[in-house]
């Protein structure tokens, strides 16, 4: 497909009233040719904030913000540095870190009628949702990343989403556009990388549309998740005390095994909790939810301590 500032403008106005439209921009291929689009937009130009996010992980991140910075005045855009605590906590990669952070400093930027873009492509989408099967993930997980979602006080958009990086490079070599390559993604000791140079290019070499088709996929898998999570949340709110914020058991053992589980994500969810894993889901069933009534046993979770107390 042929990029243009058309295509990303049609796109935003379906968002209305739109107050600021921030750009997650690394300097990167991807982002900048997102910036450059927008940039070509005159009644959004003046609302665009380009946003580098220093993790303070890289010897170059300085010079990659004074680039950042560079290429934002050219463009006529306002521009702003975001410096994040990156560190990775116990049992967390540097890269889940580095993103908790970076999604974090967003979210408190965002306020009403806010739009964030990312840059990520259909080809990003591949690898999320290959790296999410490899880990054992359910529905959410093989949804991939949305188009638009929630985000803070306003919303995230992936205008690029349905574009694969091919169209993205074209376009950037067409404007004379340059872009910094950051080393790290030639890591492949990195899950991420090792799909994209090792594994990706001989799927595509049997399956040419591979991208095109797992994107399909995790369209199927976001239909069914969101369908399911509904119909679990109108049930999680029936049987929820909004005082308190905790859950009947009662309500909870009216319903069959797969549903309570649908149920406590739904809840977690709720409370702002990370969604469980398997093991720790398991745990709060089997642990809490089905204890001897005398019983007090405490499951862990994202900082949460899930018990029974009188139903």
């Amino acid at each position: 497909m042929n990029l243009s500032s058309q295509f990303i403008s049609t796109q935003l106005a379906t968002h209305h009233p739109v107050n600021n439209i921030i750009i997650g921009y690394s300097g990167g291929l991807d982002s900048h040719v997102l910036l450059h689009l927008l940039a070509n937009i005159p009644e959004f130009k003046y609302k665009i904030l380009a946003v580098y996010v220093h993790h303070g992980l890289q010897a170059e991140a300085d010079g990659w913000a004074i680039h950042c910075a560079q290429v934002a005045k050219a463009l006529g855009v306002n521009f702003k540095v975001l410096h994040v605590n990156a560190r990775s906590a116990r049992k967390q990669s540097p890269e889940e870190a580095a993103r908790n952070a970076r999604y974090q400093a967003f979210k408190q930027l965002l306020k009403e009628n806010d739009l964030l873009l990312f840059a990520q492509h259909r080809d990003d989408q591949l690898e999320t949702v290959l790296l999410q099967l490899f880990r054992g993930a359910g529905l959410k997980g093989l949804s991939g990343m949305p188009a638009i979602a929630p985000l803070g006080a306003g919303k995230l958009l992936r205008p690029l989403l349905d574009t694969n990086q091919q169209a993205i490079k074209h376009y950037a070599q067409a404007h004379g556009l340059q872009w910094i390559e950051d080393p790290s993604n030639q890591d492949t000791q990195i899950d991420r990388n090792y799909l994209r140079h090792n594994i990706i290019p001989l799927l595509a070499q049997r399956w040419p549309s591979l991208d095109k088709t797992v994107a399909r996929v995790a369209g199927h898998c976001a239909d069914a998740q969101s369908l399911l999570s509904n119909s679990a949340k109108q049930k999680m709110h029936l049987i929820l005390d909004i005082n308190k914020q905790c859950l009947s058991i009662a309500g909870l053992l009216k319903h069959d095994d797969l549903t309570q589980q649908w149920i406590i994500r739904e809840w977690l969810n709720y409370l702002g909790a990370r969604m469980p894993t398997q093991k720790v889901l398991t745990a709060i069933m089997r642990e809490v939810l089905h204890a001897r009534p005398e019983a007090t046993p405490v499951v862990q979770h994202d900082g949460y301590n899930m018990q029974r107390y009188r139903d």
